[in-house]
Protein backbone atom coordinates (compact mmCIF):
# COMPACT_ATOMS: atom_id res chain seq x y z
CA UNK A 1 0.00 0.00 0.00
CA UNK A 2 2.82 2.34 0.63
CA UNK A 3 4.45 1.27 -2.56
CA UNK A 4 1.70 2.52 -4.22
CA UNK A 5 1.14 5.58 -2.56
CA UNK A 6 4.49 6.23 -3.47
CA UNK A 7 4.03 5.68 -6.84
CA UNK A 8 1.08 8.21 -6.95
CA UNK A 9 3.52 10.62 -5.41
CA UNK A 10 5.79 10.55 -7.58
CA UNK A 11 3.83 10.55 -11.11
CA UNK A 12 2.08 13.82 -9.25
CA UNK A 13 5.56 15.27 -8.57
CA UNK A 14 6.71 14.68 -12.08
CA UNK A 15 3.53 15.61 -13.75
CA UNK A 16 3.97 19.01 -12.19
CA UNK A 17 7.20 18.99 -13.90
CA UNK A 18 6.96 18.30 -16.97
CA UNK A 19 3.87 20.67 -17.04
CA UNK A 20 5.54 23.55 -15.96
CA UNK A 21 5.17 26.61 -18.14
CA UNK A 22 7.40 29.34 -18.52
CA UNK A 23 5.14 32.00 -19.66
CA UNK A 24 5.93 34.42 -17.17
CA UNK A 25 8.73 36.86 -16.71
CA UNK A 26 11.09 37.74 -13.68
CA UNK A 27 8.82 38.28 -11.13
CA UNK A 28 11.16 40.97 -9.47
CA UNK A 29 10.51 42.95 -11.98
CA UNK A 30 9.70 46.62 -11.07
CA UNK A 31 6.19 47.68 -11.69
CA UNK A 32 7.12 51.27 -12.44
CA UNK A 33 9.57 50.08 -15.49
CA UNK A 34 7.14 47.57 -16.72
CA UNK A 35 4.53 50.32 -16.82
CA UNK A 36 7.41 52.58 -19.09
CA UNK A 37 7.91 50.43 -21.13
CA UNK A 38 4.47 49.24 -22.35
CA UNK A 39 4.41 53.26 -22.99
CA UNK A 40 7.10 53.41 -24.73
CA UNK A 41 6.06 50.18 -26.81
CA UNK A 42 2.93 51.47 -27.91
CA UNK A 43 4.37 54.97 -29.19
CA UNK A 44 6.74 53.12 -31.29
CA UNK A 45 4.09 50.98 -32.42
CA UNK A 46 1.58 53.35 -33.41
CA UNK A 47 4.85 54.98 -35.53
CA UNK A 48 5.43 52.50 -37.54
CA UNK A 49 5.02 53.03 -41.26
CA UNK A 50 5.16 51.21 -44.21
CA UNK A 51 7.77 53.41 -45.81
CA UNK A 52 10.24 53.53 -43.29
CA UNK A 53 9.50 50.84 -41.12
CA UNK A 54 9.05 47.94 -43.82
CA UNK A 55 11.59 45.09 -42.80
CA UNK A 56 10.07 43.24 -46.57
CA UNK A 57 11.36 46.03 -48.95
CA UNK A 58 14.79 45.50 -47.80
CA UNK A 59 15.09 41.36 -48.31
CA UNK A 60 17.16 40.38 -51.34
CA UNK A 61 15.60 40.68 -54.18
CA UNK A 62 14.88 37.11 -54.97
CA UNK A 63 13.00 36.42 -51.66
CA UNK A 64 10.81 39.18 -52.70
CA UNK A 65 10.39 37.45 -55.61
CA UNK A 66 9.61 33.90 -54.35
CA UNK A 67 6.93 35.31 -51.66
CA UNK A 68 5.60 37.69 -54.54
CA UNK A 69 4.90 34.31 -56.67
CA UNK A 70 3.21 32.63 -53.59
CA UNK A 71 0.93 35.20 -52.61
CA UNK A 72 0.95 37.57 -55.59
CA UNK A 73 0.15 41.08 -55.09
CA UNK A 74 -2.84 42.83 -53.76
CA UNK A 75 -5.00 43.13 -56.92
CA UNK A 76 -4.57 39.42 -57.55
CA UNK A 77 -6.08 39.03 -53.62
CA UNK A 78 -8.56 41.28 -53.85
CA UNK A 79 -9.93 39.35 -56.68
CA UNK A 80 -9.95 36.39 -54.98
CA UNK A 81 -13.76 34.92 -53.89
CA UNK A 82 -14.15 35.42 -49.93
CA UNK A 83 -15.90 31.44 -50.26
CA UNK A 84 -12.58 30.06 -51.78
CA UNK A 85 -11.12 29.85 -48.60
CA UNK A 86 -11.29 27.88 -45.30
CA UNK A 87 -12.23 30.46 -42.23
CA UNK A 88 -10.37 27.96 -39.60
CA UNK A 89 -6.49 26.88 -40.30
CA UNK A 90 -5.61 26.31 -36.70
CA UNK A 91 -4.33 22.70 -36.85
CA UNK A 92 -1.24 20.64 -37.28
CA UNK A 93 0.74 20.55 -40.31
CA UNK A 94 3.59 18.56 -41.59
CA UNK A 95 5.57 18.71 -44.80
CA UNK A 96 9.39 18.76 -45.84
CA UNK A 97 11.29 21.88 -46.78
CA UNK A 98 14.97 22.69 -48.01
CA UNK A 99 17.08 25.72 -47.23
CA UNK A 100 19.21 28.37 -49.13
CA UNK A 101 22.03 30.71 -48.04
CA UNK A 102 21.71 34.17 -49.83
CA UNK A 103 24.75 35.96 -50.43
CA UNK A 104 23.16 39.35 -50.88
CA UNK A 105 24.19 42.08 -48.66
CA UNK A 106 21.55 43.92 -46.65
CA UNK A 107 21.20 46.28 -43.58
CA UNK A 108 20.48 43.10 -41.94
CA UNK A 109 23.12 40.58 -43.34
CA UNK A 110 27.09 41.49 -43.97
CA UNK A 111 27.71 38.06 -44.68
CA UNK A 112 28.76 36.85 -40.88
CA UNK A 113 26.10 34.69 -38.68
CA UNK A 114 26.15 36.47 -35.26
CA UNK A 115 27.95 34.32 -32.47
CA UNK A 116 26.07 31.64 -31.10
CA UNK A 117 23.03 31.53 -33.73
CA UNK A 118 22.45 28.39 -36.20
CA UNK A 119 21.13 28.42 -39.17
CA UNK A 120 20.66 24.82 -41.70
CA UNK A 121 23.45 24.26 -43.91
CA UNK A 122 22.86 25.54 -47.73
CA UNK A 123 20.84 23.03 -49.93
CA UNK A 124 19.97 21.06 -46.81
CA UNK A 125 16.55 19.42 -46.54
CA UNK A 126 14.22 18.38 -43.99
CA UNK A 127 10.84 17.96 -41.78
CA UNK A 128 8.77 20.80 -41.06
CA UNK A 129 5.57 20.19 -38.37
CA UNK A 130 3.78 23.24 -37.83
CA UNK A 131 0.99 24.00 -35.37
CA UNK A 132 -1.45 26.38 -35.12
CA UNK A 133 -4.11 27.52 -33.00
CA UNK A 134 -6.30 30.93 -33.25
CA UNK A 135 -6.29 33.25 -30.24
CA UNK A 136 -8.73 36.08 -31.92
CA UNK A 137 -10.44 36.98 -35.03
CA UNK A 138 -11.24 40.95 -35.49
CA UNK A 139 -14.12 42.66 -36.59
CA UNK A 140 -13.10 41.96 -40.45
CA UNK A 141 -11.74 38.37 -41.83
CA UNK A 142 -8.06 38.52 -39.70
CA UNK A 143 -7.55 35.97 -37.48
CA UNK A 144 -4.57 36.33 -34.71
CA UNK A 145 -2.85 32.67 -34.72
CA UNK A 146 0.01 31.28 -32.56
CA UNK A 147 1.65 28.01 -32.59
CA UNK A 148 5.16 26.46 -33.08
CA UNK A 149 7.28 25.69 -36.07
CA UNK A 150 9.68 22.71 -35.96
CA UNK A 151 12.40 22.02 -38.33
CA UNK A 152 14.71 18.92 -38.19
CA UNK A 153 17.22 18.02 -41.10
CA UNK A 154 18.86 14.67 -41.90
CA UNK A 155 22.34 16.14 -40.92
CA UNK A 156 21.86 16.92 -37.53
CA UNK A 157 20.29 20.51 -37.82
CA UNK A 158 17.28 21.33 -35.70
CA UNK A 159 15.35 24.62 -34.53
CA UNK A 160 11.96 25.44 -32.40
CA UNK A 161 9.84 28.64 -33.18
CA UNK A 162 7.60 29.83 -31.42
CA UNK A 163 5.96 31.98 -33.93
CA UNK A 164 2.58 34.49 -34.02
CA UNK A 165 0.93 35.92 -37.25
CA UNK A 166 -2.31 36.62 -38.76
CA UNK A 167 -4.34 34.54 -41.47
CA UNK A 168 -6.62 36.60 -44.06
CA UNK A 169 -9.22 34.37 -45.06
CA UNK A 170 -10.22 36.77 -48.10
CA UNK A 171 -7.27 35.43 -49.73
CA UNK A 172 -6.24 32.52 -47.96
CA UNK A 173 -2.67 34.10 -46.94
CA UNK A 174 -1.28 34.23 -43.33
CA UNK A 175 2.04 36.19 -42.11
CA UNK A 176 3.99 35.18 -39.31
CA UNK A 177 7.11 35.67 -37.45
CA UNK A 178 9.01 32.78 -35.82
CA UNK A 179 11.23 33.07 -33.35
CA UNK A 180 12.97 31.10 -30.46
CA UNK A 181 10.82 32.82 -27.88
CA UNK A 182 8.06 35.24 -28.52
CA UNK A 183 8.45 38.46 -26.89
CA UNK A 184 6.47 42.02 -27.22
CA UNK A 185 8.78 42.33 -30.12
CA UNK A 186 7.68 40.15 -31.77
CA UNK A 187 4.24 42.29 -33.02
CA UNK A 188 6.15 44.83 -34.36
CA UNK A 189 8.42 42.52 -35.90
CA UNK A 190 5.18 40.69 -37.46
CA UNK A 191 4.01 44.67 -38.83
CA UNK A 192 6.83 45.36 -40.57
CA UNK A 193 7.44 41.81 -43.09
CA UNK A 194 4.63 42.17 -43.97
CA UNK A 195 4.41 41.86 -48.27
CA UNK A 196 2.16 44.66 -48.61
CA UNK A 197 1.17 48.44 -47.53
CA UNK A 198 -2.45 47.00 -47.33
CA UNK A 199 -1.32 44.48 -45.47
CA UNK A 200 0.88 46.45 -43.90
CA UNK A 201 -2.33 48.55 -42.16
CA UNK A 202 -4.40 45.79 -41.54
CA UNK A 203 -2.01 44.11 -39.43
CA UNK A 204 -1.17 46.76 -37.67
CA UNK A 205 -4.74 47.56 -36.55
CA UNK A 206 -5.42 43.86 -36.19
CA UNK A 207 -2.30 43.65 -33.37
CA UNK A 208 -3.34 47.18 -32.48
CA UNK A 209 -6.51 45.90 -30.88
CA UNK A 210 -5.21 42.09 -29.65
CA UNK A 211 -2.37 43.87 -27.97
CA UNK A 212 -4.61 45.72 -26.20
CA UNK A 213 -4.97 42.80 -23.36
CA UNK A 214 -2.21 40.35 -24.63
CA UNK A 215 0.68 42.99 -24.15
CA UNK A 216 1.02 42.93 -20.81
CA UNK A 217 1.31 38.81 -21.18
CA UNK A 218 4.47 39.38 -23.51
CA UNK A 219 8.23 39.39 -21.97
CA UNK A 220 10.15 42.46 -22.91
CA UNK A 221 12.79 42.03 -25.62
CA UNK A 222 15.94 41.74 -23.69
CA UNK A 223 14.28 38.90 -21.36
CA UNK A 224 14.35 36.49 -24.24
CA UNK A 225 16.95 33.89 -25.34
CA UNK A 226 17.87 34.74 -29.44
CA UNK A 227 19.00 32.98 -32.12
CA UNK A 228 17.48 33.15 -36.33
CA UNK A 229 14.24 34.85 -36.80
CA UNK A 230 11.98 34.02 -39.42
CA UNK A 231 9.61 35.73 -41.70
CA UNK A 232 6.99 33.18 -42.55
CA UNK A 233 4.63 33.43 -45.51
CA UNK A 234 1.93 30.72 -46.55
CA UNK A 235 -0.62 30.68 -48.69
CA UNK A 236 -3.18 27.98 -48.05
CA UNK A 237 -5.21 26.28 -51.40
CA UNK A 238 -8.72 27.01 -51.74
CA UNK A 239 -10.95 24.53 -50.09
CA UNK A 240 -12.89 23.86 -47.03
CA UNK A 241 -11.67 20.32 -46.56
CA UNK A 242 -8.04 20.03 -46.42
CA UNK A 243 -5.65 21.87 -45.17
CA UNK A 244 -2.99 22.53 -47.74
CA UNK A 245 -0.20 25.13 -47.85
CA UNK A 246 2.74 26.37 -49.53
CA UNK A 247 5.28 28.62 -47.76
CA UNK A 248 8.54 30.70 -47.87
CA UNK A 249 10.46 31.21 -44.45
CA UNK A 250 12.94 33.67 -44.70
CA UNK A 251 15.59 34.61 -41.20
CA UNK A 252 17.21 38.41 -42.69
CA UNK A 253 19.86 38.05 -39.35
CA UNK A 254 21.14 34.83 -40.96
CA UNK A 255 20.30 35.33 -44.69
CA UNK A 256 19.17 31.72 -45.08
CA UNK A 257 15.51 30.97 -46.92
CA UNK A 258 13.45 27.61 -45.57
CA UNK A 259 10.67 26.89 -48.04
CA UNK A 260 8.75 23.85 -49.47
CA UNK A 261 10.35 21.87 -52.27
CA UNK A 262 8.53 22.75 -55.93
CA UNK A 263 5.39 20.84 -56.68
CA UNK A 264 5.31 20.00 -53.13
CA UNK A 265 3.05 21.52 -50.17
CA UNK A 266 2.70 20.81 -46.31
CA UNK A 267 -0.48 19.27 -45.30
CA UNK A 268 -2.82 19.65 -41.93
CA UNK A 269 -5.13 18.43 -39.60
CA UNK A 270 -7.69 20.81 -38.34
CA UNK A 271 -7.49 21.01 -33.90
CA UNK A 272 -10.40 19.10 -33.74
CA UNK A 273 -9.57 15.98 -36.37
CA UNK A 274 -6.21 16.21 -34.57
CA UNK A 275 -7.51 15.39 -31.39
CA UNK A 276 -9.61 12.61 -32.35
CA UNK A 277 -6.87 10.71 -34.05
CA UNK A 278 -4.80 11.40 -30.19
CA UNK A 279 -7.89 9.59 -28.41
CA UNK A 280 -8.02 6.80 -30.91
CA UNK A 281 -4.93 6.34 -29.92
CA UNK A 282 -5.00 6.81 -27.02
CA UNK A 283 -7.96 3.81 -26.49
CA UNK A 284 -6.07 1.46 -28.54
CA UNK A 285 -3.28 1.78 -26.36
CA UNK A 286 -4.99 1.48 -23.23
CA UNK A 287 -6.41 -1.39 -24.50
CA UNK A 288 -3.30 -3.00 -25.31
CA UNK A 289 -1.94 -1.86 -21.96
CA UNK A 290 -4.83 -3.27 -20.37
CA UNK A 291 -4.76 -6.98 -22.14
CA UNK A 292 -0.91 -6.77 -20.79
CA UNK A 293 -2.13 -6.17 -17.40
CA UNK A 294 -4.39 -8.93 -17.49
CA UNK A 295 -2.03 -11.42 -19.62
CA UNK A 296 0.55 -10.21 -16.81
CA UNK A 297 -1.75 -11.18 -13.70
CA UNK A 298 -2.41 -14.65 -15.26
CA UNK A 299 1.35 -15.39 -15.83
CA UNK A 300 1.52 -14.26 -11.81
CA UNK A 301 -1.13 -17.08 -10.92
CA UNK A 302 0.79 -19.49 -13.34
CA UNK A 303 3.54 -19.74 -11.32
CA UNK A 304 2.40 -19.34 -7.18
CA UNK A 305 5.26 -21.44 -5.83
CA UNK A 306 9.22 -20.80 -5.54
CA UNK A 307 10.08 -23.69 -8.14
CA UNK A 308 8.29 -22.60 -10.50
CA UNK A 309 9.16 -18.85 -10.46
CA UNK A 310 13.05 -20.04 -10.35
CA UNK A 311 12.24 -21.19 -13.92
CA UNK A 312 11.76 -17.60 -15.07
CA UNK A 313 14.28 -14.62 -16.08
CA UNK A 314 14.55 -11.87 -13.58
CA UNK A 315 16.61 -10.24 -16.35
CA UNK A 316 13.56 -10.53 -18.63
CA UNK A 317 10.64 -8.71 -16.22
CA UNK A 318 13.79 -6.51 -15.57
CA UNK A 319 14.22 -5.25 -19.51
CA UNK A 320 10.50 -5.01 -19.97
CA UNK A 321 10.20 -2.71 -16.69
CA UNK A 322 12.91 -0.33 -18.75
CA UNK A 323 10.99 -0.82 -22.04
CA UNK A 324 7.38 0.53 -20.40
CA UNK A 325 9.17 3.20 -17.63
CA UNK A 326 10.49 5.04 -20.86
CA UNK A 327 7.50 4.18 -22.79
CA UNK A 328 5.51 6.12 -20.72
CA UNK A 329 8.10 9.29 -20.50
CA UNK A 330 7.27 9.50 -24.05
CA UNK A 331 3.93 9.59 -23.29
CA UNK A 332 3.93 11.91 -20.23
CA UNK A 333 6.25 14.25 -22.31
CA UNK A 334 4.03 13.79 -25.31
CA UNK A 335 0.76 14.96 -23.16
CA UNK A 336 2.15 17.89 -22.30
CA UNK A 337 2.65 19.35 -25.84
CA UNK A 338 -0.92 17.85 -26.72
CA UNK A 339 -2.69 19.85 -24.45
CA UNK A 340 -6.08 19.92 -24.04
CA UNK A 341 -8.34 16.75 -23.61
CA UNK A 342 -6.19 14.79 -25.75
CA UNK A 343 -3.77 15.38 -22.41
CA UNK A 344 -6.40 14.09 -20.30
CA UNK A 345 -7.26 11.13 -22.29
CA UNK A 346 -3.47 10.24 -23.27
CA UNK A 347 -2.11 10.70 -20.14
CA UNK A 348 -4.71 8.40 -18.55
CA UNK A 349 -2.61 5.82 -20.85
CA UNK A 350 0.73 7.20 -19.10
CA UNK A 351 -0.51 6.44 -15.66
CA UNK A 352 -1.89 2.68 -16.76
CA UNK A 353 1.53 2.23 -18.15
CA UNK A 354 3.22 3.62 -14.95
CA UNK A 355 0.54 1.65 -12.45
CA UNK A 356 1.85 -1.42 -14.81
CA UNK A 357 5.60 -0.39 -14.00
CA UNK A 358 5.55 0.29 -10.59
CA UNK A 359 2.94 -2.44 -9.00
CA UNK A 360 2.35 -5.13 -10.71
CA UNK A 361 5.67 -5.99 -12.81
CA UNK A 362 8.28 -4.05 -10.15
CA UNK A 363 6.10 -6.78 -7.41
CA UNK A 364 6.49 -9.56 -10.01
CA UNK A 365 10.48 -9.23 -10.30
CA UNK A 366 10.93 -8.98 -6.78
CA UNK A 367 8.97 -11.90 -6.50
CA UNK A 368 11.26 -14.02 -8.75
CA UNK A 369 14.41 -12.72 -7.53
CA UNK A 370 13.25 -13.39 -3.80
CA UNK A 371 12.58 -17.44 -5.42
CA UNK A 372 15.97 -17.53 -6.73
CA UNK A 373 17.98 -16.79 -3.55
CA UNK A 374 19.97 -19.41 -1.84
CA UNK A 375 18.00 -20.33 1.56
CA UNK A 376 21.26 -19.12 3.70
CA UNK A 377 20.06 -15.51 2.58
CA UNK A 378 18.23 -14.25 6.29
CA UNK A 379 15.52 -12.42 5.71
CA UNK A 380 16.81 -9.26 6.63
CA UNK A 381 19.36 -8.98 4.24
CA UNK A 382 16.44 -10.08 1.26
CA UNK A 383 14.45 -7.00 2.62
CA UNK A 384 17.88 -4.72 2.10
CA UNK A 385 18.37 -6.29 -1.26
CA UNK A 386 14.66 -5.84 -2.52
CA UNK A 387 14.70 -1.69 -0.91
CA UNK A 388 18.28 -1.43 -3.29
CA UNK A 389 16.86 -2.98 -6.49
CA UNK A 390 13.70 -0.67 -6.26
CA UNK A 391 15.87 2.17 -5.34
CA UNK A 392 17.94 1.63 -8.47
CA UNK A 393 14.85 1.39 -10.56
CA UNK A 394 13.39 4.83 -9.32
CA UNK A 395 16.99 6.09 -10.19
CA UNK A 396 17.09 4.58 -13.43
CA UNK A 397 13.04 5.76 -14.13
CA UNK A 398 14.39 9.32 -13.16
CA UNK A 399 17.80 9.87 -15.27
CA UNK A 400 15.81 8.32 -18.31
CA UNK A 401 13.09 10.90 -17.72
CA UNK A 402 15.75 13.85 -17.40
CA UNK A 403 17.63 12.51 -20.55
CA UNK A 404 14.80 11.81 -22.76
CA UNK A 405 13.49 15.18 -22.00
CA UNK A 406 16.57 17.01 -21.96
CA UNK A 407 16.97 15.16 -25.69
CA UNK A 408 13.69 16.07 -27.16
CA UNK A 409 14.12 19.68 -26.11
CA UNK A 410 17.05 19.39 -28.34
CA UNK A 411 14.41 18.59 -31.30
CA UNK A 412 17.41 16.96 -32.70
CA UNK A 413 16.33 13.50 -34.62
CA UNK A 414 18.17 9.94 -33.67
CA UNK A 415 20.41 8.88 -36.56
CA UNK A 416 18.65 6.12 -37.99
CA UNK A 417 21.58 3.51 -36.88
CA UNK A 418 21.38 4.67 -33.23
CA UNK A 419 17.39 4.37 -33.47
CA UNK A 420 17.60 0.60 -34.80
CA UNK A 421 20.04 -0.03 -32.15
CA UNK A 422 18.18 1.47 -29.55
CA UNK A 423 14.70 -0.41 -30.46
CA UNK A 424 16.90 -3.36 -30.60
CA UNK A 425 18.25 -3.92 -27.47
CA UNK A 426 14.74 -3.22 -25.99
CA UNK A 427 12.98 -5.61 -27.75
CA UNK A 428 15.51 -8.37 -26.91
CA UNK A 429 13.58 -8.83 -23.72
CA UNK A 430 13.19 -12.80 -24.36
CA UNK A 431 16.91 -13.43 -24.58
CA UNK A 432 18.03 -13.71 -20.99
CA UNK A 433 14.81 -16.18 -20.85
CA UNK A 434 15.70 -18.14 -23.93
CA UNK A 435 19.22 -18.72 -22.05
CA UNK A 436 18.08 -19.56 -18.50
CA UNK A 437 16.33 -22.75 -20.42
CA UNK A 438 19.43 -23.30 -22.06
CA UNK A 439 21.50 -23.09 -19.57
CA UNK A 440 19.81 -24.69 -16.77
CA UNK A 441 17.82 -27.15 -18.96
CA UNK A 442 14.44 -26.33 -18.60
CA UNK A 443 10.82 -25.39 -19.65
CA UNK A 444 10.35 -21.91 -18.97
CA UNK A 445 7.58 -20.92 -16.68
CA UNK A 446 5.78 -18.60 -19.01
CA UNK A 447 2.18 -19.08 -20.47
CA UNK A 448 2.56 -19.34 -23.96
CA UNK A 449 0.00 -16.90 -24.19
CA UNK A 450 1.57 -14.19 -21.97
CA UNK A 451 4.59 -14.64 -24.56
CA UNK A 452 2.53 -14.42 -27.39
CA UNK A 453 0.48 -11.48 -25.53
CA UNK A 454 3.17 -9.72 -24.60
CA UNK A 455 5.14 -9.69 -28.14
CA UNK A 456 2.26 -8.41 -29.69
CA UNK A 457 1.43 -5.62 -27.35
CA UNK A 458 4.93 -4.53 -27.62
CA UNK A 459 5.34 -4.41 -30.99
CA UNK A 460 2.51 -2.02 -31.19
CA UNK A 461 4.32 1.40 -30.35
CA UNK A 462 7.07 0.48 -32.65
CA UNK A 463 4.81 -0.85 -35.31
CA UNK A 464 2.37 2.67 -35.06
CA UNK A 465 5.10 5.11 -35.25
CA UNK A 466 7.22 3.51 -37.92
CA UNK A 467 4.78 1.56 -40.46
CA UNK A 468 1.41 3.33 -39.97
CA UNK A 469 1.49 6.52 -42.41
CA UNK A 470 -1.43 8.52 -40.04
CA UNK A 471 0.60 8.45 -37.13
CA UNK A 472 0.01 10.92 -34.71
CA UNK A 473 3.55 12.22 -34.35
CA UNK A 474 3.79 12.82 -38.49
CA UNK A 475 7.08 10.04 -37.84
CA UNK A 476 8.05 9.00 -41.47
CA UNK A 477 7.51 5.24 -42.19
CA UNK A 478 10.57 3.15 -41.89
CA UNK A 479 11.02 -0.17 -43.62
CA UNK A 480 13.77 -1.53 -40.99
CA UNK A 481 10.65 -1.27 -38.11
CA UNK A 482 10.35 -4.99 -40.24
CA UNK A 483 13.35 -6.18 -39.26
CA UNK A 484 12.67 -5.22 -35.64
CA UNK A 485 9.31 -7.72 -35.82
CA UNK A 486 11.22 -10.90 -37.04
CA UNK A 487 13.42 -10.74 -34.42
CA UNK A 488 10.86 -10.40 -31.50
CA UNK A 489 8.54 -12.86 -33.38
CA UNK A 490 11.85 -15.35 -33.94
CA UNK A 491 12.49 -14.87 -30.10
CA UNK A 492 8.68 -15.62 -29.16
CA UNK A 493 8.99 -18.28 -31.79
CA UNK A 494 12.22 -19.80 -29.92
CA UNK A 495 10.91 -19.66 -26.76
CA UNK A 496 7.56 -21.78 -27.60
CA UNK A 497 9.31 -24.47 -29.28
CA UNK A 498 11.69 -24.68 -26.28
CA UNK A 499 8.97 -26.00 -24.47
CA UNK A 500 7.83 -28.34 -27.45
CA UNK A 501 11.41 -29.89 -28.86
CA UNK A 502 13.30 -29.16 -25.28
CA UNK A 503 15.27 -26.48 -24.18
CA UNK A 504 18.45 -27.08 -26.03
CA UNK A 505 16.65 -28.39 -28.88
CA UNK A 506 18.73 -25.75 -31.21
CA UNK A 507 22.37 -26.03 -29.10
CA UNK A 508 24.83 -28.52 -30.87
CA UNK A 509 25.32 -31.27 -28.28
CA UNK A 510 29.37 -30.19 -28.12
CA UNK A 511 28.03 -26.57 -26.51
CA UNK A 512 25.71 -27.57 -24.27
CA UNK A 513 26.24 -26.98 -20.97
CA UNK A 514 26.50 -29.94 -18.60
CA UNK A 515 22.89 -30.59 -16.75
CA UNK A 516 22.57 -32.91 -13.69
CA UNK A 517 20.93 -36.54 -14.36
CA UNK A 518 18.27 -37.58 -11.69
CA UNK A 519 18.02 -41.06 -13.51
CA UNK A 520 21.22 -42.50 -13.77
CA UNK A 521 21.21 -46.33 -14.90
CA UNK A 522 22.22 -47.56 -10.82
CA UNK A 523 24.75 -50.47 -11.09
CA UNK A 524 25.07 -53.04 -8.12
CA UNK A 525 28.43 -51.18 -7.73
CA UNK A 526 26.60 -47.77 -7.45
CA UNK A 527 24.10 -49.29 -5.32
CA UNK A 528 27.11 -50.33 -3.24
CA UNK A 529 28.81 -46.74 -3.22
CA UNK A 530 25.21 -45.09 -2.29
CA UNK A 531 24.78 -47.71 0.89
CA UNK A 532 28.30 -46.90 1.95
CA UNK A 533 28.04 -43.06 1.85
CA UNK A 534 25.00 -42.92 3.73
CA UNK A 535 24.67 -43.40 7.06
CA UNK A 536 22.67 -46.93 6.82
CA UNK A 537 22.32 -49.36 3.75
CA UNK A 538 17.98 -48.47 4.69
CA UNK A 539 18.44 -44.82 4.26
CA UNK A 540 19.50 -45.55 0.92
CA UNK A 541 16.51 -47.74 -0.15
CA UNK A 542 14.19 -45.46 1.65
CA UNK A 543 12.24 -42.36 0.17
CA UNK A 544 12.45 -39.42 2.80
CA UNK A 545 9.43 -37.83 1.76
CA UNK A 546 6.99 -40.48 1.67
CA UNK A 547 8.64 -43.19 3.83
CA UNK A 548 8.61 -46.19 1.72
CA UNK A 549 11.08 -48.73 -0.31
CA UNK A 550 12.76 -47.38 -3.22
CA UNK A 551 13.12 -49.75 -6.29
CA UNK A 552 16.04 -48.71 -8.41
CA UNK A 553 15.69 -51.94 -10.99
CA UNK A 554 14.69 -51.15 -14.17
CA UNK A 555 11.70 -53.10 -16.12
CA UNK A 556 11.84 -53.29 -19.61
CA UNK A 557 7.99 -54.10 -19.65
CA UNK A 558 7.24 -50.53 -18.41
CA UNK A 559 4.43 -48.60 -20.12
CA UNK A 560 6.20 -45.37 -18.75
CA UNK A 561 9.98 -45.59 -19.54
CA UNK A 562 10.84 -42.95 -16.73
CA UNK A 563 12.51 -44.92 -13.94
CA UNK A 564 10.42 -44.94 -10.58
CA UNK A 565 13.64 -43.48 -8.63
CA UNK A 566 15.64 -39.85 -8.69
CA UNK A 567 19.32 -39.62 -7.29
CA UNK A 568 19.78 -36.03 -6.10
CA UNK A 569 23.85 -34.28 -6.74
CA UNK A 570 23.69 -34.60 -2.47
CA UNK A 571 23.19 -38.61 -3.14
CA UNK A 572 20.27 -38.99 -1.49
CA UNK A 573 17.40 -41.45 -2.87
CA UNK A 574 13.55 -40.60 -3.83
CA UNK A 575 10.54 -41.85 -5.53
CA UNK A 576 10.08 -39.95 -9.17
CA UNK A 577 6.26 -38.96 -8.60
CA UNK A 578 7.68 -37.74 -4.58
CA UNK A 579 10.73 -35.76 -5.79
CA UNK A 580 8.58 -34.01 -8.39
CA UNK A 581 6.09 -33.43 -6.23
CA UNK A 582 8.19 -32.06 -3.69
CA UNK A 583 10.35 -29.36 -6.31
CA UNK A 584 7.17 -27.88 -7.30
CA UNK A 585 7.28 -26.34 -4.02
CA UNK A 586 10.94 -26.00 -3.18
CA UNK A 587 14.30 -26.42 -5.00
CA UNK A 588 15.77 -28.09 -1.82
CA UNK A 589 16.79 -31.53 -0.73
CA UNK A 590 14.22 -32.76 2.11
CA UNK A 591 17.12 -34.07 4.03
CA UNK A 592 20.35 -32.02 3.56
CA UNK A 593 18.38 -28.93 2.29
CA UNK A 594 20.94 -28.34 -0.39
CA UNK A 595 20.16 -26.22 -3.64
CA UNK A 596 18.61 -28.91 -6.35
CA UNK A 597 18.67 -27.92 -9.90
CA UNK A 598 15.57 -27.64 -11.76
CA UNK A 599 14.21 -30.51 -13.42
Amino acid sequence: MNRTLGCILFLCVLWLWLGWGATWWDSQEDKEQRDEFEREWWKSFQSLTYADNSTFMLLPDDVQGSVGLLIGNDSKRSALSDSEFTKDVAGTYHGEWESKHNAQTTPFWNGTLPSGYSRPGDGATGRLKMVLRSVAMDSGKTELLRGSVTLQSTTGFSALLDVEGLYWSGSGVAVLHGAPEISAQSAVDLVRAAPSEKIFSQAKATLSEAYASLLSQRKRPEYVSRDCEYHIYLQFSPGHKALVARSVMFSPVCSVSVATPAEQAIFGLRAKTYTLMVMRYAAVAALGMVALLLLLERQMRHTPTPAQLARVSYHTLSMQAIVDSHVFVLHAIACTAVGGLAFLVAGAVAFVMFTALLVLVMRYVAAVWRAQQPSAVSPDDCRRCLVRMYIAAYVALVVGIVATYAYLDTQRPLPAAVLATLLAVAHAYWVPQIWRNVKRNTNCGLRWDYIVGTTAVRLFFPLYAFAYTNNIAFVSPAPLVWGLVAFSVAQATVLLMQDWLGPRFFVPKFLRPQAHDYHPAMSLTDEEDLERNSLSSDAAAVCAVCIQPVDTTLEDNRLDPTPSYMLTPCAHMYHTECLQQWMDIKLECPVCRARLPPL
